[in-house]
């Protein structure tokens, strides 16, 4: 199977399991590559999981006690388990793409759409 890109094998139900392996090792070395890049660029890591209060302020850049003051306002998306407080970190980074301010230019194309 590793012939040139211009000496295609023809498919033949003899070659069909050499063809399937070759696909399978080339999709593995893909994946890994897949894996290496969201690694470096903290993509692909699992942001589902509860974190807490201290970890939630970390990432929104604020104090424990404004964390606190936003839950007590349900300003942030939280989960209360008894007398402890839990997020989930891609929740919070949705709820502050939520608030998105658009750019001027995207406010003169939707403007002048209109007319």
């Amino acid at each position: 199977m590793e012939k040139k890109e211009t000496e295609k094998e023809e498919l033949t139900l003899q070659n069909v399991p050499k063809a399937v392996n070759y696909l399978i090792n080339e999709i593995a070395e893909m994946r890994a590559v897949l894996e290496h890049i969201e690694s470096q660029l903290g993509l692909g890591v699992d942001k589902h999981r509860p974190i807490d209060i201290e970890r939630a302020a970390e990432i929104l850049g604020q104090t424990k006690n404004v964390i606190k003051k936003m839950v007590r306002g349900r300003e942030l998306p939280y989960y209360d388990k008894g007398r402890k407080i839990y997020f989930f970190e891609d929740e919070l980074v949705k709820w502050v793409e939520q608030s998105r301010v658009k750019t001027f230019a995207e406010e003169f194309s939707r403007n002048k759409r209109q007319y």
